[in-house]
């Protein structure tokens, strides 16, 4: 496909979303509020889900199993080790998650109105992004009170979470048309997460990859994310620019991949719904 008309088709995806981000705006505080008001907790159960989760992970690899870190860790808090790491999966899984039965959720909307259903992933993700900035700003608040420093490379932070919304946006939306048509879609992806889980180095420091994995580690967006926020936050490194614009070149893949996909299946969403 040409250049000029990928640029056609993107100006106008913005257009669109810009026309209906009143929309976009109201469903997502409403995604919020169906999640948490009405719960004693309320929103935080945001935080204690995480919080839950890390302290379970923490408890296996660091108390039973007797994981270490090394110097390039920047810290020998296990704790804030995972906590760095699992942050992007988390906004990542769940946006994909939630996302593959957002259409089928949205059913009478796309059938009976003249509904924009592209912007139903981009709710999802908006969604999942209040969560993960509430778990950045906890992060944060912890690591300037354990390492009582903080350093100016996590200003490049931004660009690392928006290559990522945009690599998780262009996947949700392929999977959640194809789930229109399978309905299988989710338990494949469910399978397919837990493989990547465990290929992001989130437990452990990418160097530490055997060399028959190294491959996947470098092909994999998730791990230049993760290896980012650890450099920026922990071990104040400078994060690889190469990665950074494969990182970018995936996420433009994905997001015009997922867009074009979405786009030529939504005429036939209303018959199978």
């Amino acid at each position: 496909m040409r250049p000029n008309l990928l640029g056609m088709l993107a100006v106008n995806f913005v257009r669109k979303l810009m026309r209906h981000r009143g929309l976009i705006r109201n469903m997502v505080v409403r995604d919020l509020k169906s999640r948490y008001v009405g719960s004693v907790m309320g929103f935080f159960w945001s935080v204690i889900h995480p919080l839950v989760l890390l302290i379970s992970y923490t408890l296996v690899f660091s108390v039973i199993l007797k994981q270490r870190l090394g110097e390039e860790a920047g810290t020998t808090s296990f704790a804030i080790y995972l906590f760095c790491g699992i942050l992007p999966w988390l906004i990542f899984q769940e946006t994909l998650s939630r996302s593959s039965n957002v259409l089928i959720d949205h059913a009478n909307l796309i059938t009976k109105t003249l509904f924009p259903s592209e912007i139903l992933p981009v709710t999802v993700l908006m969604a999942n992004l209040v969560n993960h900035l509430i778990g950045l700003g906890i992060f944060w608040t912890i690591v300037l009170l354990y390492l009582e420093k903080i350093s100016v490379l996590v200003l490049l932070v931004p660009l690392y979470l928006l290559a990522l919304l945009l690599f998780a946006l262009g996947l949700s939306w392929f999977i959640s048309s194809v789930q229109v048509f399978l309905r299988d879609t989710s338990q494949v992806l469910s399978v397919i997460l837990t493989f990547w889980f465990w290929l992001t180095p989130i437990f452990f420091d990418e160097k530490r990859v055997p060399a028959g994995l190294a491959f996947f580690m470098r092909i994999n967006p998730l791990a230049q994310v993760v290896t980012a926020y650890r450099k920026c936050f922990l071990s104040f490194e400078m994060p690889s620019m190469p990665g950074l614009a494969f990182l970018y070149g995936m996420a433009l893949l994905s997001l015009v991949g997922g867009g074009l996909f979405f786009r030529y299946t939504k005429k036939s969403f209303a018959d199978v719904l």
